[in-house]
């Protein structure tokens, strides 16, 4: 439906406008002087807040959290040039993750686009920049364009795997004055399976015994999880998922198994039910290679693989029926056929499993077993439906396997891209999505540094956000891999860190000191309770050079 609000307005009333027709209530930036008749019209908007970060990149982090906390596109407007080339890591780490986010950026004016004249933030080609870490990017040449353009891009995002967008509007746009009939609203875009290839899969399934479900971030919506959920209750499936589809089904159902860790490995308690099925559905996972350990991973002779992106389909693993279909759209109506039709002849048996899971999450090895006690403060303090926000840290690699997540979008990783330094604007991101949920995020000293700066993004708008930094003073996944290759020989690993918790002071916010696991789950407790961000300082000494 279009609202007809026939009128002469600028190209940043225009805008603003449009972003309200198409229901987005935040938009993640640093105003500029080439913003600045976007963020006028913005000021007389009531509808959509306006979120300040310190750097561009924090934008997008937040922008992208915002998606993965609530499945509502992220939306970042960045300024021209430097603003653009700040914020494409962030945009990166979202396109390797399949988030919607929405880039709307300017640059120059229109005669001056693309061309090396010494103008303010010039690039040669700003669309070039943008073009390979997003799946679609437009110029609007005229302010009568942009209705319709944020409408195609938010229809962009919901068309296939979902990636991020880039729309880009020259400065002089934005001021030009023109008559705007409209503002078109995005249509939402179902993926429907094929009939012919559910009862395909339907009848390979039945012709097997048991069944074992493979779910990725396909499916940790709230749709798909309840899905999911109901499909393995059906059929009697275990259910196992790769790092990004944790939450997809509570780790302590009758039917998970947990995940398997942020790598798989030969000796994973979950092999036996892989040697142990006779089908897998893998749903929502494109099997990468570093998903599977370059398709070492031994999944059983009969594959069902669904995915949005066919792109994913018969790379390492030769699917018997493979179903480009959005997750929950697929699971609805293989429940259907199940129903109708029959089931595998055999279901794994509830204590079969809980002893599966029971061996998933018992520490691996020596090491492992340091980080536990700290894993688990964590989630005695944090409610089950309480968001972590993890970083490219040794103690989120660990809590991949042994932290146990108990829903859909409750747990965040920055998988894909591996973005050292993003779990602090991300989880502000998140926490703006979701006022309603705790939101945690769990930093290493040295990638907090990264992206510390967005702390005072969090204290300027009052985000209650607690930064929990495992704190070792070293870049301990170098420093254990400089071990590894090379033993003895270490370099730049080692660290001169702030003291964290007079940071905390300088910003006028709580800043603690845990030196135990239970002061931790403690002071995270209380930390949950304010309406203020906190820093956790957590001093560790877990490795073994």
């Amino acid at each position: 439906m279009a609202t007809d609000v026939k009128r002469t307005v600028r190209g940043g009333t225009a805008l603003v406008k449009s972003l309200e027709a198409n229901g987005i209530r935040t938009v993640f930036g640093i105003p500029g002087v080439h913003t600045l008749d976007a963020y006028d019209a913005l000021i007389d908007s009531d509808y959509v807040e306006t979120i300040l970060p310190r750097h561009e990149q924090g934008a997008g982090f937040m922008a992208d959290g915002y998606y993965r906390a609530s499945g509502q596109p992220g939306v970042a407007l960045i300024v021209t040039g430097p603003g653009v080339t700040n914020v494409a890591t962030a945009v990166g780490e979202a396109f390797a993750d399949s988030s919607k986010v929405l880039v709307i950026a300017t640059n120059l004016e229109r005669e001056y686009l693309d061309s090396l004249e010494g103008n303010l933030h010039e690039l040669r080609d700003q669309m070039g920049v943008m073009k390979p870490i997003t799946k679609w990017s437009h110029r609007v040449m005229s302010a009568q364009e942009l209705p319709g353009a944020i409408a195609e891009a938010l229809h962009q995002l919901d068309v296939g795997r979902p990636r991020p967008v880039y729309l880009e509007i020259p400065l002089d746009v934005l001021a030009e004055e023109c008559e705007i009939d409209e503002y078109p609203v995005a249509k939402p875009h179902r993926h429907d399976p094929q009939a012919d290839a559910i009862r395909a899969a339907g009848d390979l399934i039945r012709s097997g015994g048991k069944l074992l479900l493979f779910a990725g971030g396909g499916t940790v919506s709230e749709d798909a999880s309840a899905a999911l959920t109901e499909f393995a209750e059906l059929t009697g499936a275990a259910v196992f998922t790769s790092l990004m589809g944790k939450g997809s089904i509570p780790e302590d159902h009758p039917r998970a198994l947990g995940a398997f860790g942020y790598r798989w490995s030969p000796d994973s308690p979950i092999v036996p039910f892989m040697e142990g099925s006779d089908t897998c559905l893998a749903i929502g996972t494109g099997l990468g290679l570093r998903t599977t350990a370059a398709g070492s991973m031994p999944l059983p002779g009969k594959l069902i693989h669904v995915d949005l992106d066919d792109a994913e389909f018969n790379k390492r693993y030769e699917a018997n029926v493979a179903i480009q279909a959005d997750s929950t759209a697929a699971l609805r109506a293989l429940i259907d056929d199940i129903k109708q039709n029959g089931g595998p002849s055999a279901r794994w048996d509830d204590a079969e499993i809980a002893a599966g899971r029971d061996a998933n999450f018992k520490p691996a090895d020596e090491r492992a077993a340091r980080y536990l006690p700290y894993l688990h403060a964590l989630r005695k303090a944090m409610p089950r439906d309480g968001v972590i926000v993890n970083d490219m840290t040794m103690m989120s690699y660990e809590a991949a396997r042994y932290f146990p997540v108990y829903g859909p979008r409750t747990y965040t990783f920055p998988r894909g891209f591996g973005t050292l330094g993003s779990s602090l604007p991300t989880a502000i991101g998140a926490k703006v999505a979701r006022p309603d949920r705790d939101v945690v995020s769990i930093n290493g000293d040295g990638g907090v540094q990264f992206t510390l700066t967005e702390l005072g993004a969090a204290v300027h708008h009052k985000i209650p956000v607690p930064f929990v930094i495992f704190n070792d003073s070293t870049h301990t996944a170098v420093k254990a891999a400089q071990q590894r290759t090379y033993p003895g020989r270490f370099i730049d690993v080692d660290l001169v860190n702030p003291d964290y918790v007079k940071i905390a002071d300088a910003y006028g916010i709580p800043g603690m000191r845990a030196e135990s696991p239970e002061q931790l789950a403690d002071m995270l407790k209380e930390a949950l309770k304010g309406s203020t961000p906190v820093i956790i300082d957590v001093p560790i000494n877990l490795e073994r050079y």
